[in-house]
């Protein structure tokens, strides 16, 4: 009974150490579809920086099997600086002004 015993922990914690790992962490830049792209869509990892950031774009039709199953990685979406809007409130620097 002992052994029967140990051997359905052995077993429950293997399964335990799978399910409890904690998702990847990806920060990085995606390349949209275009806005007048109806239909469904997913991403994909098509490169990353020796800094570690990634590139991600998006691509249309669904998302292949292959990834099914996995954990999805966590992905913080950078934009870049020149779609990124004034905060409201900030007035804009003149760079005749600076210079």
């Amino acid at each position: 009974m002992r052994a029967a015993l140990l051997k359905r922990l052995q077993r429950l914690e293997e399964v335990r150490g799978v399910a409890c790992q904690p998702p990847e962490f990806q920060t990085g830049y995606l390349k949209e579809l275009p806005a007048d792209y109806f239909g469904e869509r997913h991403i994909v990892t098509i490169g990353r920086d020796p800094d570690g950031t990634y590139h991600w774009e998006e691509q249309p039709g669904p998302e292949p099997d292959e990834g099914k199953g996995n954990l999805p990685p966590f992905r913080v979406v950078l934009a870049p600086p020149e779609d990124v809007p004034p905060a409201p409130g900030v007035a804009e620097i003149d760079s005749d002004i600076t210079s």
